[in-house]
């Protein structure tokens, strides 16, 4: 198979070799040839009728409604993440307390059967609570974003009237 490449590099390296000697003679015979110009008589050109769309306003509200929507929506969605962003930071917090207690409760402890069962509190505890502070972030979650959807579903209302 090498030796097929190598054939077929040899016939193209010479094919070009002759194109190039003879480009050469080409671009004499054709500078060498007069130009043919033909001049064709010029005929008037009508004008193009180009008829203007007129611009008609939208239907709905106005740029200030509009605008006055887009700025309500974003207040409210920069408050509900505000509120859900200090939600998070504070069962975080409360979770990380809640491990560092029951580690330092269970390290006091005197015995282990004592050290077991503060884990094992410890341990319901932190879900219990875990759970109930994760279900009121996704409660504000979801309060959050019906909120800020609400400017755009009021104006939509108000536009079918």
């Amino acid at each position: 198979m090498a030796e097929v490449k190598k054939a077929r590099t040899k016939e193209t390296r010479a094919s070009s070799k002759r194109v190039q000697k003879a480009a050469p003679t080409l671009a004499a015979d054709v500078m060498a040839e007069e130009p043919v110009t033909a001049e064709l008589p010029l005929q008037p050109v009508a004008p193009a009728i180009v008829e203007t769309p007129k611009l008609q306003p939208l239907p709905g509200p106005r740029p200030d409604a509009l605008r006055l929507v887009m700025s309500e929506a974003v207040n409210a969605t920069a408050r509900g993440a505000l509120e859900v962003h200090d939600k998070i930071i504070d069962a975080l917090q409360a979770q990380s307390n809640a491990a560092f207690e029951v580690w330092k409760t269970s390290l006091e402890a005197p015995h282990l059967s004592e050290a077991i069962r503060v884990q094992t509190n410890g341990a319901r505890r932190a879900y219990e609570t875990a759970s109930a502070q994760w279900s009121d972030i996704a409660a504000t979650t979801a309060n959050w974003f019906h909120k800020s959807l609400e400017p755009f579903h009021a104006a939509l209302h108000r536009r079918d009237r």
